[in-house]
């Protein structure tokens, strides 16, 4: 839809400047009394801005926008594009948020009629003649249609990527994920619009009974992701950028993301993140939030790759240290890793056990017996050490 005439600044650029002069240090005030207003009277938004971070993330953006559009005051004729962009923005926001586009347009709206109050209010106070008042009016009424116009593109855009390219993103991931022919998956790259990547990391996903729904703002839109699916998956391109809102996973979510690779190999990448995934839900990597970076795994997802080989390894290397019993055991086998490890004397080790060396050099004569010539060997000092990271990996298995 194309702006009116006085939608282009014009009208603004002809007020004087005292009106924004009065106007900008009440504008808190007015921002506040927006959201307040939004808050009453359309009931899809009086949840969300009932207090908590919610209301104040929203006092702030119309605090910001309220600041930008007085700015305009007595300034040059400009059509600031930034200001369209903000309420496309707002459209797009609103239905990921679940928002109808009923309740966005209205909330368009009262904000608007509670701004313009206010201005008048303030314009009258400050003894300013009514051709000002006449000017701030039209100039606000311009701004709410194209206002208005803007939201409903942001909005019918992101409906539009969820019924159609985010469709067509799902058929890819699921092509890339399950090992399509390279020409099957080069037709859907194009179909999708998006660039041919050289290199992608899939992210597993993985969500408690009763978890609440992945929510649809926490991936951006280019990203072909697919969470509700079977599988539950994403894939990117660039991990570290796109994947910054999984931080926020609600309770009962978690997302395993695996290695970067060429599109041809993403079903490994795919299959590596869905085992990270497993193994932190039997507690078996140790991750500080939501997301399983399979890149601060690698040993632990290597040792694991199959736990019963492992489990016999372990098994079959450690036999010697079987009969001891629980602490004795354990004592020597953290001696003995560190053994392997660095071939240190006992001074060395007991500075890196935090241990005297008398205690140390009684635990190697005990290593010595049980162990012998196993222990000078360096494909075996291997095996033992393998063996010993493989048990503190799989506890249950010590």
């Amino acid at each position: 839809m194309r702006a009116s005439a006085a939608s282009d600044g014009s009208v603004w650029s002809r007020l004087p400047r005292e009106l924004g002069d009065a106007v900008r240090p009440r504008i808190p005030e007015i921002a506040r009394a927006c959201v307040d207003a939004i808050a009453a009277e359309i009931p899809d938004y009086s949840t969300r801005f009932d207090g908590g971070p919610g209301r104040a993330t929203a006092i702030e953006l119309t605090r910001r926008g309220i600041e930008r559009d007085v700015d305009r005051v007595g300034t040059p004729a400009l059509w600031q594009a930034d200001r369209l962009a903000e309420f496309r923005g707002h459209g797009r926001d609103a239905f990921h948020s679940g928002l109808s586009r009923e309740a966005v347009q209205a909330a368009v709206r009262v904000s608007s009629r509670v701004t313009w109050r206010w201005i008048a209010d303030i314009a009258r106070e400050a003894g300013l003649s009514g051709d000002v008042l006449y000017g701030a009016a039209e100039g606000m009424f311009a701004d709410v249609e194209t206002s208005m116009a803007a939201v409903v593109e942001g909005y019918s855009a992101a409906e539009a990527a969820v019924s159609g390219t985010g469709e067509r993103h799902r058929r890819l991931l699921r092509a890339l994920l399950g090992g399509r022919t390279p020409a099957e998956v080069d037709g859907l790259v194009a179909a999708s619009g998006l660039p041919v990547p050289e290199r992608v990391a899939a992210v597993a996903f993985r969500a408690l009974p009763g978890a609440p729904e992945f929510p649809a703002d926490l991936l951006p839109e280019h990203v072909p992701a697919d969470p509700a699916g079977d599988p539950p998956a994403a894939l990117t391109p660039a991990p570290d950028v796109d994947l910054i809102g999984l931080t926020a996973l609600p309770p009962g979510w978690t997302a395993a993301v695996g290695p970067l690779v060429p599109p041809s190999e993403a079903p490994e990448s795919f299959r590596v993140a869905r085992r990270a995934a497993d193994l932190a839900a039997r507690g078996l990597l140790d991750a500080p939030g939501p997301v399983i970076w399979c890149r601060d795994h690698v040993t632990t997802l290597l040792l694991l790759a199959d736990e019963f080989l492992v489990t016999q390894l372990a098994t079959t290397t450690l036999e010697p240290l079987s009969g001891l019993s629980g602490r004795r055991r354990e004592q020597l086998a953290e001696t003995l890793l560190a053994l392997v490890r660095t071939r240190g004397s006992a001074p060395e080790l007991g500075r890196l056990l935090d241990l005297h060396p008398q205690t140390i050099r009684a635990r190697l004569k005990k290593l010595a017996e049980l162990f012998g010539d196993k222990l000078d060997d360096p494909s075996e000092r291997l095996r033992l050490e393998l063996a010993l990271l493989a048990e503190r990996a799989l506890p249950n298995h010590a």
